[in-house]
Formats: C-alpha cells, sequence, structure tokens
C-alpha cells in the first residue's frame, strides 16, 4: 500500500460479487455472534455495534450480503432457542415505535403503485424490515440480559476504532476533499462511505457518549468523546456539526448538569466548536463548502443539492400521494432534466417526498416524532435514554440535508441504540406494573373473606 498523505482521490462505487473468502466470513460472523448471544444476549448486541460501522458489503444479484446482515441472523437465531423474555413487546413504548415503523414499511409498499422499478422497491423495504429486525432483536436481547456494560465498552471501542480509520486518512490519502485557496483538502471518512456519513454516525456516538459521561466519571470517556468531536469537525460537515452540537444540547437540558464538572464539559464542548469555525474561517474554507465529491461531475454521477432537490419536487408532483416509488429517485432523475445523475436527495424527508409521497413523507416525521416522544417522556433519566433522545435529535437535523438511512452503517447503528433505551424504558413499565401487581395480590383474600 502506498502512501499518499493529504492527497484527495475520488472513489467510485463498486460491485464485488460474493466469493469463497467472503462467505466464509459471513459465516464466521453469524457463528460468531450467534455463540455470544447464546452465552450472553448482552454480547450480541455489543458485537452488532462494533460490526456495523465497519459493515463488509458484496453483491449476490441486486441486493448486498453483509457482515452485519450476518450477524443479525446470527443473533436472532440465537435468541430464537434461548428462550427471550417477550414480555417487553407488550409494552406500550414498544408497541408504539413498531407501529412507527410500520408506517414506514406501509408507504413503502404503496409507492409500488406508482413504480417504474420494482425491485427497487423490493430492495428499500428489505433495508427497512433489517432497520426493523435491528430494533426488536436489540430490545429482545437487553430485555432477556439487561447489562449495559458490554454496551458501554463496545461503543467507546468502535468509535476510538472509526475515528482513527478516519484521521487515517491524513497518511495514506483521503477519497473526499474541499478547495481551500485552490488546493483540495481532505475530508476525512474512514470507515464509512463518506465524510457527511461518518459526521452521521458521530450525530449517534457522541450525545450517548456525552450522557454518559455526565452522570459517569471516567477519563478514558472523556478522552473518546474529545478524539470524536475532533473527527466531527475534520469532516466539515456543515449539518452533520450543527446535528451534534443540537443532540448535546438536548442532552444537557434534559440533564440539566448543575455540578461544576458538567459545566466545564459543556464549556469544552463549546469551545473546541468555536475554534473549530474560527480556524475553518481563518484557514479560507469557502462558504459553500464546494466539495470535490459533491460538485456536478458527469463521471461521478453526482449533482449539488439545489439541483437535487428541485428534481425531487418536479418527481414528487409525478405521483403526490404514493410517489414514484421507493428506490426510484436515482432511477427517475433522467426524467426531470438531471441525466447520468445517479444519487440521493440529499434530505431524508425531500427523498420519502419523492419516492412515496405524502404517505411516505408523514411517515418518516412520524417515526422521528413517535422516537423522540418515546424517549422523552419515559420518565427514564439514564444516561442511554437521554443519549438515544439527542442521537435522535441530531439524525432528525442533520437529515434536513442528507439521507443518513439510506447508509446503513449509520442507520444499523442508530436503531440498535434506540433499540437497547427503548428496551430499558419497558424493562422500567414492567417493573412498575409487576410492583403495583405485587400490592393488589395481598389484598384479594381479605377482601374476599368480608364479601363472604
Amino acid at each position: 500500500m502506498s502512501l499518499q498523505p493529504w492527497t484527495v482521490t475520488l472513489r467510485h462505487e463498486t460491485h464485488v460479487p460474493v466469493d469463497l473468502a467472503s462467505a466464509l466470513v459471513y459465516v464466521a460472523c453469524a457463528v460468531a455472534v450467534a455463540l455470544l448471544t447464546r452465552r450472553r444476549p448482552a454480547l450480541g448486541v455489543a458485537a452488532l455495534l462494533v460490526l456495523a460501522p465497519f459493515d463488509l458489503a458484496r453483491y449476490a444479484g441486486p441486493t448486498t450480503i453483509t457482515t452485519l446482515k450476518a450477524g443479525l441472523v446470527g443473533m436472532l437465531v440465537a435468541l430464537a432457542f434461548s428462550r427471550p423474555d417477550l414480555a417487553a413487546f407488550r409494552t406500550f413504548p414498544v408497541r408504539a415505535m413498531v407501529a412507527a415503523f410500520g408506517a414506514t414499511l406501509l408507504a413503502i409498499a404503496l409507492s409500488a403503485l406508482h413504480a417504474q422499478h420494482l425491485g427497487d422497491v423490493l430492495r428499500e423495504a428489505l433495508k427497512g424490515g433489517e432497520y426493523l429486525l435491528l430494533f426488536l432483536g436489540a430490545v429482545a436481547a437487553f430485555a432477556t440480559d439487561p447489562d449495559d456494560r458490554p454496551f458501554w465498552r463496545m461503543l467507546e471501542a468502535a468509535v476510538v476504532l472509526v475515528c482513527c480509520s478516519a484521521l487515517a486518512e491524513y497518511v495514506i490519502g483521503a477519497h473526499s476533499g474541499i478547495f481551500v485557496h485552490g488546493q483540495s483538502v481532505p475530508r476525512i471518512a474512514g470507515a464509512l462511505e463518506g465524510p457527511n456519513q461518518l459526521a452521521g454516525y458521530l450525530d449517534v456516538a457522541l450525545p450517548v457518549l456525552v450522557a454518559r459521561a455526565l452522570v459517569h466519571r471516567d477519563r478514558f470517556l472523556g478522552f473518546v468523546i474529545a478524539l470524536a468531536a475532533i473527527t466531527d469537525l475534520l469532516t466539515f460537515s456543515r449539518s452533520g456539526i450543527v446535528g451534534v452540537a443540537l443532540g448535546v444540547v438536548a442532552v444537557l437540558v434534559v440533564l440539566r448538569p448543575f455540578s461544576n464538572a458538567a459545566w466545564r464539559f459543556a464549556g469544552a464542548v463549546a469551545l473546541v466548536v468555536v475554534l473549530g469555525v474560527f480556524v475553518a474561517v481563518r484557514a479560507g474554507v469557502p462558504a459553500g463548502y464546494f466539495s470535490l465529491d459533491q460538485a456536478p461531475q458527469a463521471a461521478d454521477h453526482l449533482a449539488n443539492r439545489s439541483q437535487l432537490w428541485h428534481a425531487a419536487v418536479a418527481l414528487w408532483r409525478t405521483s403526490p400521494f404514493v410517489g414514484v416509488g421507493a428506490g426510484n429517485y436515482e432511477l427517475d432523475l433522467n426524467e426531470v432534466g438531471l441525466r447520468d445523475v445517479r444519487t440521493h436527495a440529499n434530505s431524508i424527508y425531500l427523498q420519502s417526498l419523492a419516492e412515496e409521497g405524502v404517505v411516505g413523507l408523514v411517515a418518516t416525521i412520524a417515526l422521528f416524532v413517535v422516537t423522540i416522544v418515546t424517549l422523552a417522556r419515559s420518565g427514564v433519566r439514564r444516561p442511554l435514554v437521554v443519549g438515544a433522545l439527542g442521537a435522535t435529535v441530531a439524525l432528525a437535523s442533520h437529515q434536513v440535508f442528507d439521507d443518513l438511512f439510506f447508509f446503513p452503517k449509520v442507520a444499523s447503528a442508530y436503531w440498535l441504540v434506540v433499540g437497547v433505551a427503548v428496551a430499558e424504558i419497558a424493562a422500567r413499565r414492567l417493573f412498575e406494573r409487576r410492583r403495583a401487581a405485587s400490592y393488589v395480590a395481598p389484598r384479594a383474600p381479605a377482601a374476599t373473606a368480608v364479601v363472604s
């Protein structure tokens, strides 16, 4: 491998088919996660948390086989044979989340009515189903084994590895950049598909880690947060940086930390953001962030946001109610004047509007609203629940300018976090319900005796 410090080489997507070596890797992942889950379900969730950002994908026909999918299958099979605690699925928080997921899948199904490419609708439905299974698997595993220590250790390890893989691009060369004084400066991405996707992954991780740090003092955790914050700034993702800032603010508002250590921590986060903006402006970063990988170049099949957003509205007008079909946006761009462009709409809301119409847009917004309300109104103020709330605020904000659920690495990490957080809420509901039942039961014989 040749080292090319501070260079930028645009990356082109390649469809590598499954071969014997990759097939063995997938089998190994499935078996390893199954064995970990069989031993302790919490270990299975922790393993998926590490697999998510480093997902190895190979194509099998029109779809992909990935290490995360293999691990998910292994976890679900192991759970099925270990008698998981399913009482959590009868609680209102879990049922509300499943209903919101169901609405998004229904919107995808309805979009097939106007779709020209039904295979892509099926692909998006399977992707949505994968996210639902990740959520349900995390709920079942944590409800069966409510020990969050493996989760925290693996989240910290995954974030450190992701950040190191991104920072290494300053040595080995990056695949994305911005123009500064006529020179290309790397925008790091590491194991993720691009700098905006790396910022999206940190949108999930940073609020959760900050919530943990405000409750549990840990020097290593402080190091991980600082490393993640610096890496986030170096993505030069405007919406990602703003999104994570909003997520951290949400955590601070909910936890209301009044200790001197908490306020020093908040001040340090604010200082890092301000210094990052100052250095960027002094370095001459252009106001528009003219990314090399976002410039409209025919060879890269990309366009700028203005063009993509106008195209999304134009496609929506052809089928306002159910859209042009899930997964069909990039295939229908020729019809609205964007020839030789193949990409998403750079906004989950406009992507949903174009592909699934008003039904899809309402379902997408409802999914975020239900998640936020479930986490915020639960009354549970444990770090994971509050952190998941901050992560939801961050992603919902960031995705005004990006479609991060288009990329499974970001979405998988998010739904694993939310699944464990909702499982904590469900566990609290079950505990309160069973405690109330224990108070009522001893009184029943006495009441019967009085009546008789």
